[in-house]
């Protein structure tokens, strides 16, 4: 069930993210409060983990605030709310390996000349992307 909320949770913000350049924070916080009522009735992880998990988030909320926005606010909200349903461990590897994907996307832009290295991309796409790589391996 929580696999399929944060299955679904990225897929709605990745569309979102890539029309609209932002995310719904209402939608996000309301996937955060189930993530929560769900752990409480069956917990998929500790809540030390849990709130590892949160605080990935939250160094990138604080990031986005010190470089004024060069990171997007609504990346570190939804990587808050992940973490709620993935743990630390695994919301760090959702993070990391969509920091990959993001960097190989761009620099594919880059050398093909469709974007300019001051362009911005939609980063939630490559989470969506990471957690269906970590889906198949059976995370």
């Amino acid at each position: 069930m929580q696999k399929v909320l944060v299955l679904g949770l990225l897929g709605l913000c990745s569309i979102e993210d890539m029309k609209y350049r932002r995310l719904t924070i209402i939608y996000i916080l309301l996937f955060g409060i189930i993530g929560v009522i769900l752990h409480l009735f069956a917990p998929v992880c500790s809540i030390y983990s849990i709130l590892w998990g949160i605080l990935l988030g939250l160094v990138l909320i604080l990031i986005s605030i010190v470089t004024r926005q060069s990171l997007g606010m609504g990346d570190g909200i939804l990587l808050a709310v992940t973490g709620v349903y993935l743990g630390g461990s695994s919301n760090l590897e959702l993070f990391l390996c969509g920091l990959f994907l993001s960097a190989l996307c761009s620099l594919g832009l880059l050398v093909l000349k469709k974007k300019k290295k001051t362009d911005e991309i939609a980063f939630v796409p490559f989470l969506l992307l990471s957690y269906v790589f970590m889906l198949f391996r059976g995370v």
